[in-house]
């Protein structure tokens, strides 16, 4: 997934269903978190700093694309790449 800074993205926080079978529990209905990018880890390109809009402890987060379902919501403008790139 190509997430730069500015994209507004929603991620998996918790669910509100779980179900138990023989292989393995599986999550229903999803609670959702918000934010925008403002940080791509340049060590590690999976990790990015989220400042997040509905997040009762905390606004900064650090979100794994390994670990956290993301879904990009919307484009940002990367201005910041445009300056560096011209």
């Amino acid at each position: 997934m190509d997430l730069q800074c500015g994209d507004l993205i929603r991620w998996v926080f918790d669910y509100n269903i779980y179900a138990a079978y023989e292989d393995g529990v599986v999550g229903y209905n999803p609670s959702y978190r918000h934010g925008i990018i403002m940080e791509v880890s340049k060590k590690d390109t999976n990790s990015v700093a989220v400042f997040c809009f509905d997040c009762p402890d905390g606004n900064w987060m650090i979100i794994n694309l390994i670990t956290d379902e993301i879904e990009i919501l919307s484009r940002g403008h990367n201005e910041y790449s445009e300056r560096n790139n011209n």
